[in-house]
């Protein structure tokens, strides 16, 4: 029994379902970082101040640690990046 041959989309098939991710994407609030024919970076989130959180921490006699932990822990700057494969998988790491 031989197995179906691997579908090969074309540059430009490839290019628009990678828009189609992207618009996807940015409509969830998700900025793109780069960008290149078949791949794009998203990047979500702030990067978490600990030089203001240590110095909050401090003035407020270690008060200010458990918001410190939650925003370590829960918020912060998140990153994705998507692959288009030739048959037009869209491959996340």
């Amino acid at each position: 029994m031989s197995e179906a041959p691997a579908i090969q989309l074309s540059e430009t098939e490839r290019s628009a379902i990678l828009d189609r991710v992207i618009a996807s994407q940015t409509a969830n609030g998700w900025r793109v970082t780069s960008q290149s024919s078949h791949s794009a970076q998203f990047e979500k989130g702030k990067h978490t101040s600990h030089v203001l959180h240590l110095i909050l921490t401090l003035l407020t006699a270690g008060l200010w640690l458990i918001v410190w932990i939650i925003v370590a822990l829960a918020g912060g700057h998140k990153q994705r990046h998507v692959f288009i494969a030739e048959d037009g998988r869209a491959v996340w790491t």
